[in-house]
């Protein structure tokens, strides 16, 4: 029953590899706001390609943060409205996922992802995923 919960409470969405998605991340994006208030990122590889995960700076250049390992979990600070980008190397393509914001003050953007012939699927909680 617990994990009936559990299940609920998490939001489980599907990112087709539309022409949108089916390539690398561009590398000017929409600029993260300059915000202050905390929040955090927490990231589970659970598929078996490297991950880079891109941070969208204050001019909305991409930048390299981690690579996240097949397999491999990360939790860094971040902050309310910060951009991410989740960028993955498979043998059929480059598959971008993103823009990422953690939504919710002083909580943790928590997000699972896998990948499958269509592109990305993850489970998130306490994220905006556009």
């Amino acid at each position: 029953m617990r994990g009936f919960f559990v299940a609920c409470a998490m939001a489980i969405s599907v990112i087709a590899a539309s022409s949108a998605h089916a390539q690398q991340c561009d590398n000017q994006q929409q600029p993260s706001p300059q915000t202050r208030t905390k929040a955090g990122m927490s990231l589970q590889n659970a598929t078996t390609s490297q991950i880079n995960v891109l941070w969208a700076d204050f001019e909305g250049v991409l930048t390299h943060y981690t690579t996240l390992q097949p397999k491999q979990t990360a939790a860094f600070d971040s902050y309310v409205g910060h951009i991410w980008y989740l960028e993955a190397f498979t043998p059929e393509g480059a598959v971008c996922l993103g823009p990422i914001r953690p939504a919710q003050v002083n909580t943790t953007c928590k997000m699972r992802i896998e990948l499958d012939s269509q592109g990305f699927l993850y489970e998130q909680q306490a994220c905006k995923v556009e």
